[in-house]
């Protein structure tokens, strides 16, 4: 089994702020495994949180 992180060291290794991270839980953004109350990030989950988003078409409409 690979290494487990909490919050504070998930939030060390992507380089943000640990609310950030908090945010992107709750959104769905990231996966984490939880454990009861503990919440804990593998290596697998922390590369998710880097995969790209689809662009926004160019055709798409803007407000003015």
């Amino acid at each position: 089994m690979g290494q487990e992180y909490t919050y504070a060291e998930a939030a060390v290794k992507l380089r943000v702020a640990e609310t950030t991270l908090r945010r992107w839980v709750s959104k769905g953004r990231i996966s984490c495994h939880r454990l009861g109350r503990l919440v804990r990030f593998t290596d697998e989950d922390l590369a998710s949180a880097y995969t790209p988003s689809p662009a926004i078409p160019a055709t798409a409409s803007r407000r003015r």
